[in-house]
Order: C-alpha cells, then structure tokens, then sequence
C-alpha cells in the first residue's frame, strides 16, 4: 500500500472525527435556551466529550501496539459514530447529552494515537513533519465542515439533534473505508509497563506535551466558545458565527503544510518558537477586536498559527524522539502525547464558562487563553531540538 493512500485516508477520517466534534459548538446557545443551562453546565457538556477522549488516549496505543493500531482505530471509529448517533436521536435532556457525548468522546479518543502511530511508523523519517501537516489538514477541514453546517442544518431542519444524526452517517461508513484502507500494524513487541514508565518520564517527551497543553488551551478557548462569543458579544448570526469561526481552517491548512515541510528541513524546535508566540499574539489581538470585518481578519490570521498548523510539528518533534529512544512503542508515546495535551480541551471550556459566568463576557476567557500560548513557549526553550531535521 502506497503511503498516499495512507495519507488520503488518515486525512479523510481525521477530517470526519473533528466535523463530528465541533458541529456542536455553534449549537450550545440553542441548546443553553432550550434546556435552560447555564455557560459551566454547556462547557461541562463538551469538557466531558475530551474528559472520556483523554482517558483513551494511553490505552488505545498500548492496545495498539499489542493487537494492531488498525484493529483498535476501526473498532472505536465505530463506537464514535454509535456515540454521535445517540446525541442526534435521544438527546432531549441534559443527561442524555451528557452521556453520548461521553460515548461519543471514548470512541474518537482512539483515532489520534493509531493513527499518528501508524503514520509515524510507516512513513520515512525526513517525511514525518509534512505527513503529520496532510493529516493536519483533515482536521482543518473538518473543523470549517462542523462549525459551517451545523447552524444551517439546524435552522432547515428545526432541531439541533438533526446534525448529530446526519454526520453519524458518513462517521459509520469511515470506519469501513478506514478497514480497507490501513495496515495493521503494531509495535513489534510487547512492552513491560518500565518502558512505559520510560516514555512517561522522558524530559523532553514532557516538555513538549506541556508546551503543546498550554498551546492547545488558547486554541480550545476560542474554537469552543468562538461561535458563542460571535453570537453573544459581537452580533453575528448563528450560520456566521460557525462559519467564521470555522475560518481557523483556511489559513491552517497552508500553514501547517508549510510549517511540517520546514520543520522537516530546519528543525522542529526553531519553527515551534516561531509558530506559538504569534498565535498567541493574535489570539489576544483577536479577543479586542469589535469591527466584523477585523474579526474575520483576525480569526484566519490566527488559525495561521493554531492547533491544526502547530500541532504537526509537535507530533514529528515526539516522533523523532520516540523513534529514537523507544522502539515499538509509537502507538503509547502518541497516546501518552495527545492525553495529555487534551487536558486543555478538557479545562478550557469549563473554566472559561466559569469566567463568563463571573464576568458576562468572553473577552477575559480569550485573554487567559493568550497567556497560556504563551507561557508555552516557556517549556520549549529548554528542548534540544530533534535529531531529524535539525540543520542549524
């Protein structure tokens, strides 16, 4: 199997888990109206979603790595879309929304460390950057299909359980399409729970998952509450308020394909200083901003410099010292990884709903999320930049 048709379906189902997620974003105010909720019990709804994802990012590597990342990917893929469909056919109740939200969360939770783990150990080392940066890519896209289509479907249709269940549709399909498509690999070997103890352990391997967290929480702040803010604060439509904030993804895309091609030839430790500090800079930019117009503007310079065009760098930086230092164990690193760095999706939406709760605006939550991005760069500082790619 060539590595494009790997690329092509990483990417296609990658893109689908992010448009399954964020489709409910532009749907928390009418969902809030609806069924009377407060902003923490509407962050709580999607802090749950990353809370069961975070839990299955070590196991689903480990598993992985045991039995095959395909096996593990394709079998949770289709927990996910069982997960998504429940949102759409019995959420009628917080409880309900509550709980196939978590379902849904578990399920997705195993496709960044199979995935990544498969990737990272099929493709060639100096290709491990702008590979990273295509898969990348379907999360931006996927990302724009979910914030746009959302609040059309749900002012066609009636219902803001009407996009759960039409997304759950092509979600069960990936997983057949994801079959066929992947090998089934593993890591070689079966490892004690020492070695693990090892990947946890490794001061580098921390330092980046620590940098990544405080980046990604800015990013979380923004993509979970973005929709809402436009709404709420800045007068936007709800169609507008999905789709602009979904304009993220325009700009990630080219940008993180830029950003994985010259971490391959430069160094992953030069461009990660380059990227964060200005995607914290413009988050901040972006929390001041009233005009429309500048808005939009500020929104696709910040995807420029966000999770979808930062995050490929960091998975190759992990990458190259996985490969490195722990042979075979590819598919746990990577789930070690992103459990961690997810910890922001899971406190960024809560404490930001506390802060708007406390304040009756956005704009605080959004700057809180500019200093974190940048006190990410803190941890990087002290990374000796990977092997692969670093020609300083």
């Amino acid at each position: 199997m060539g590595d494009m048709i790997l690329l092509q379906a990483l990417t296609a189902g990658w893109a689908l888990i992010y448009a399954d997620r964020t489709c409910l974003y532009p749907l928390l105010a009418v969902i809030a109206a609806q069924l009377d909720l407060s902003a923490v019990q509407l962050g709580t709804l999607t802090s749950v979603y990353f809370l069961l994802y975070v839990l299955m990012q070590i196991p689903a590597g480990m598993l992985g790595d045991t039995y095959g990342l395909r096996t593990v990917l394709v079998t949770m893929y289709g927990l996910a879309a069982v997960g998504l469909l429940g949102l759409g056919v019995l959420g009628t109740s917080y409880g309900w929304l509550l709980f196939f939200a978590a379902l849904h969360g578990l399920g997705a939770g195993a496709y960044y460390p199979t995935a990544y783990g498969t990737l990272l150990q099929v493709v060639s080392p100096e290709r491990r950057g702008v590979s990273s940066a295509v898969i990348g890519a379907g999360m931006a896209v996927g990302l724009l299909l979910g914030l746009a289509v959302s609040g059309p479907l749900y002012e066609m249709l009636g219902s803001y359980r009407a996009p759960f269940i039409i997304l759950s549709i092509p979600t069960f399909v990936m997983a057949g399409i994801l079959w066929r498509a992947l090998p089934n690999v593993t890591g070689g070997t079966q490892p004690a729970w020492q070695d693990y103890k090892k990947v946890l352990m490794d001061k580098d391997l921390l330092l980046i998952n620590v940098g990544t967290l405080l980046a990604l929480y800015g990013f979380w702040v923004l993509i979970t509450w973005g929709p809402y803010f436009l709404q709420v604060e800045r007068n936007f439509s709800l169609g507008q308020a999905g789709f602009y904030t979904g304009l993220t993804a325009i700009s990630a895309v080219p940008a993180g394909l830029l950003w994985g091609r010259l971490s391959d030839r430069y160094g992953r430790k030069r461009l990660a200083l380059l990227v964060l500090p200005a995607g914290a800079l413009a988050l901040f930019v972006l929390s001041q901003l009233t005009e429309p117009w500048a808005i939009v503007a500020g929104l696709i310079v910040f995807g420029a410099f966000s999770n979808s065009a930062f995050g490929p760098i960091m998975v190759a930086w992990t990458g190259d010292i996985v490969a490195e230092r722990y042979a075979g164990m590819m598919g746990a690193a990577v789930g070690v990884f992103n459990s961690i760095i997810m910890l922001a999706a899971i406190a960024a939406p809560t404490i930001s709903g506390l802060i708007r709760d406390m304040t009756g605006s956005l704009v605080a939550a959004l700057v809180v999320g500019s200093l974190a991005m940048a006190t990410g760069v803190v941890f990087l500082l002290f990374i000796a930049d990977s092997r692969q790619g670093a020609k300083v």
